[in-house]
């Protein structure tokens, strides 16, 4: 039987990229996420997949909506996160740009708003750390009911957390601290499962032709990027720590699967390894 693989935020942005992957490596695949529901989408390959995910419902800070979907679990991903603590950012990313250029650059999103607006959860203390370790420790509980000789198959299981490589200008310090925080917690518990730490740059995805905000920042970033290398050549340090490279859904997505298919590997996976992927 496959093993099982579950993606909370599995109908997000990345989140169904994760999935596709492994729906295509054989795993038996469960999203997880608020709405329960498929993303939508008029790609026939997406369709195809999508019909393989088991789509459910649950709230990521009530364990007991979704722990027994943990319990014969092998790997779990976590997906969800804010850039910042207002969710009307996601909402400009669907939308048409407009000539205000500057406001797009605020709006750098990964994914559909996993609460309401008014929910006192989001914030990057809640949505980004806490989510993340209330997971992880809901996975670790699920663990420890095991036998002892099913416990001790540490290498067998993960839990892969989506950080980021660093902060962005304009953007808070509060949104890269809580990444960097729930990386440390989650890596406690390795006794119990292999920690995977996701840290991906602004993501694009390679099968989005769709002109909108997302797209204009994603193209913004790339001249960035190749003015830096090839006209100064890389020289500056700060430009080089400022002017990341961008990084498809799709080779974060294959990259997290390499790295659950090595059972020796845990720990952090940096940008520039993601894009070797």
């Amino acid at each position: 039987m496959a093993s099982k693989f579950v993606v909370f935020g599995g109908n997000g942005f990345l989140g169904k990229r994760i999935c596709q992957e492994a729906v295509t490596a054989g795993y038996q695949v469960v999203s997880v996420s608020r709405s329960g529901k498929a993303p939508h989408s008029t790609e026939l390959n997406d369709k195809q997949w999508m019909q393989e995910v088991q789509w459910t419902a649950a709230d990521i800070f009530k364990p007991d909506s979704y722990h027994m979907l943990l319990k014969d679990a092998a790997n779990v991903v976590h997906t969800l996160g804010i850039l910042l603590e207002n969710e009307n950012y996601k909402k400009t990313l669907s939308k048409t740009p407009t000539n205000d250029s500057r406001s797009h650059l605020l709006f750098l999103g990964t994914g559909p708003n996993p609460l309401k607006k008014e929910s006192p959860y989001f914030t990057y203390e809640m949505m980004n750390k806490q989510s993340a370790i209330m997971l992880a420790n809901t996975f670790k509980q699920e663990i420890i009911k095991k036998s002892k000789k099913e416990q001790a198959k540490v290498n067998g299981r993960s839990f892969t957390y989506i950080s980021a490589d660093r902060g962005f200008p304009m953007i808070p310090s509060g949104y890269i601290n809580s990444k960097r925080e729930a990386e440390l917690e989650i890596e406690k518990m390795q006794e119990y499962f292999r920690p995977i730490i996701m840290r991906p740059g602004f993501m694009f995805d390679e099968h989005r032709n769709a002109i909108g905000p997302r797209s204009f920042i994603h193209g913004a970033l790339e001249l960035l990027y190749c003015g830096n290398k090839f006209l100064l050549q890389n020289k500056l340090q700060f430009m080089n720590e400022l002017i990341r490279p961008t990084v498809s859904t799709q080779q974060v997505s294959h990259s997290i699967l390499t790295k659950i298919e090595n059972p020796d590997f845990k720990g952090v996976v940096s940008l520039e390894e993601i894009l070797k992927a």
